[in-house]
């Protein structure tokens, strides 16, 4: 699975308004800030899975980015609302990928931005890459849209 929304992934959809600060002297948003967003939309779908990332650190998994990609379709202006939609599409031993598309609530057909992240899994005691625990497997598990 690259980049396509399996039907039945759960997907978390939050927003965010653009801020001034997310922008540049053109009032257009910064191509680094969609980094920003696409974390944001990363920890609202932990959260929606029960499951903040601050809680994975207490259990002593840390997850660090080892990949970051953004596709630039057409550019967010101060004052929007972005719409962010936020997935897993991949699960490996001890990586997974989430998706992201940001685009106007008022025009759901139409990406602006579209991008993904991997994050790997790393044991906090030994900072050693590890297997994903079975207790986040489940949180990630794609198909689980309850």
């Amino acid at each position: 699975m690259t980049g396509k929304k399996d039907k039945n992934a759960f997907a978390a959809l939050s927003q965010h308004r653009v801020l001034y600060a997310d922008t540049d002297a053109m009032g257009i948003v910064y191509n680094g800030a969609y980094f920003r967003f696409f974390e944001r939309a990363r920890d609202e779908y932990l959260r929606q899975r029960g499951l903040p990332y601050s809680a994975i650190e207490e259990r002593g998994i840390s997850t660090p980015l080892t990949e970051a990609y953004a596709h630039y379709y057409s550019s967010f202006r101060y004052d929007e609302i972005i719409a962010m939609e936020c997935w897993v599409s991949e699960i490996k031993r001890a990586s997974f990928r989430f998706e992201y598309r940001l685009f106007l609530p008022e025009n759901p057909e139409e990406t602006k931005v579209s991008g993904y992240t991997v994050l790997v899994t790393l044991n906090k005691a030994d900072q050693k890459i590890c297997k994903i625990p079975a207790w986040m497997l489940e949180l990630l598990t794609v198909g689980k849209n309850d």
